[in-house]
């Protein structure tokens, strides 16, 4: 039988909207049995544990937010036993400080004060955790698309995507609160430059996280799940056929990785005709061979475009088109009838 949680001081109360909810203090010897589901973000660096646990000595830790999935519980005196499982929903930060205090130190037990939610579940569960943390500056908005994937299929896709090993974006992809050394991209950037590529095909273009899901989810409706997936992976084996993903061990020394470039030259792409067979991207070798020889990395001078914003973007746009068309009489670049902005 899984061991009961202990709550201390604890009262039921009912909030404003009607739900009641239990207030106290989680028992120190309770805390290793809390439940983190993914949706959390990852543990934090122990230079931000050690703030929080600064925090502890002078008594100026909030209290956490926690999940019951289910309903049981036995009341005896001022404590309280909660049965069934547990999660952390605000507050996992916190929960290690104080573990960590108590392993450092058994003699000293922190005092942390929790509410806990009765009934919940996991889709309920992360939209408490999106209310809860969408307003901090500290929640990279990485983890809010990477629980997105519950709630759209497009997203589900590309974080699994980023998981294959054949995918030449294996492991580069951050959908974490911070980016690790490996990784080049964020998984917001994944999603705008995807978003980019298709823009003639539906709404793609969005800096608001649920807007860009929710456009990126009907470009997969017009264009099926297996032609968007295969798109988004022909367009970076290109990039890396042309300057190399693989062999970068640090992307700052890639200025085709920046945010920038990828969003140009995914609109480059959607612009014309020249680079696609109905929704799907498909790019002869002859212009592959003409794109590779595009100056990103050796031109000082286009190399800081890929960092830039604003009119910046559309310079290093015509800069594409036109080294693309140069030495040509013929099969130049066919744009669309009504081309595509270049996404902020």
């Amino acid at each position: 039988m899984t061991e009961s949680i202990k709550m201390n001081h604890a009262a039921l109360d009912e909030t404003l909207e009607g739900e009641i909810i239990l207030r106290g203090r989680i028992d120190p010897d309770s805390l290793p049995l809390l439940k983190v589901a993914d949706y959390q973000r990852e543990v934090l660096p122990l230079s931000t544990i050690g703030s929080i646990v600064a925090g502890f000595n002078n008594g100026s830790i909030p209290d956490i937010d926690l999940g019951m999935r289910g309903e049981k519980y036995m009341e005896r005196g001022e404590s309280f036993y909660l049965h069934d499982p547990v999660f952390i929903i605000d507050g996992l930060q916190r929960v290690t400080a104080a573990r960590q205090i108590i392993q450092e130190n058994g003699e000293r037990l922190p005092r942390l004060g929790a509410t806990v939610h009765f009934g919940t579940n996991e889709r309920w569960e992360r939209n408490r955790f999106k209310i809860l943390n969408a307003d901090r500056t500290k929640l990279s908005s990485n983890v809010l698309l990477r629980n997105m994937r519950h709630d759209f299929e497009v997203i589900n896709l590309f974080y699994r995507l980023c998981q294959d090993k054949a995918f030449v974006m294996n492991n580069r992809v951050s959908w974490q609160q911070r980016m690790r050394r490996s990784e080049l991209i964020s998984a917001v950037t994944f999603l705008k430059v995807t978003g980019a590529l298709h823009a003639h095909i539906g709404p793609g273009k969005s800096s608001h996280i649920d807007e860009l899901g929710a456009g990126v989810q009907k470009i997969m409706v017009r264009t099926g799940r297996n032609i968007l997936r295969e798109n988004v992976k022909t367009f970076f084996q290109i990039v890396d056929q042309c300057w190399g993903i693989r062999c970068i061990t640090y992307s700052a020394g890639a200025p085709y990785m920046r945010s920038s470039f990828l969003m140009v030259l995914a609109t480059v792409f959607s612009n014309h005709t020249n680079f696609w067979k109905e929704n799907r991207l498909f790019i002869e070798a002859s212009l592959i061979r003409k794109i590779k020889l595009f100056p990103v990395s050796s031109d000082p001078y286009v190399a800081n475009l890929c960092s830039a914003t604003g009119k910046a973007k559309e310079i290093l746009y015509n800069l594409i088109v036109d080294h693309i068309n140069s030495g040509k009489r013929t099969r130049k670049l066919q744009p669309r009838t009504k081309a595509v902005e270049i996404p902020s």
